[in-house]
């Protein structure tokens, strides 16, 4: 994996982000994404292959729902994609294991992350690396999409 390199998106990289996932409207998603950056309330991590983006995880560090996020102490990682053409080898655990460090490194001492309940293989991976522990049930709206699922939450 010595190809591979992890790290944050700059606000200018965000038009990379279709890439991974189709979003029915790329300028209200870069626009919030660019607001919540320069707010200081996420970040958004990049897996690159070889200078492409091929992955992205989205860690949100301030949120009003303490079972998500509480700045300093627990991180909510969300929005984790791996492009279609590189999963099943190995690029997503690099990647959650990178960030996980890194946010470690930084002091913080738990991690979150939903999941639908229809979504084994990443039911899966969390397991593995310790979300074992289901705080909550959640519900939000995105695109016009309703999603239902559990908060799971790992502690280091």
């Amino acid at each position: 994996m010595d190809d591979l390199c992890v790290r944050t998106l700059s606000i200018r990289e965000l038009t990379l982000l279709p890439k991974l996932f189709k979003y029915k409207d790329t300028e209200k998603m870069i626009k919030e994404n660019t607001e919540n950056i320069e707010n200081k309330t996420i970040d958004i991590f990049g897996l690159f292959k070889n200078g492409r983006l091929i992955g992205e995880l989205r860690v949100k560090y301030k949120s009003e729902d303490e079972n998500e996020a509480v700045c300093g102490k627990r991180a909510y990682l969300f929005a984790f994609r791996i492009h279609r053409n590189f999963q099943g080898k190995g690029y997503g655990k690099y990647l959650l294991q990178s960030v996980i460090t890194s946010l470690s490194d930084r002091g913080y001492s738990e991690f979150t992350v939903g999941v639908e309940d229809d979504n084994e293989r990443a039911i899966h991976i969390y397991r593995n690396f310790g979300f074992d522990k289901m705080i909550c049930r959640k519900q939000e709206e995105y695109e016009g999409y309703r999603y239902e699922y559990n908060l799971y939450l790992k502690t280091d």
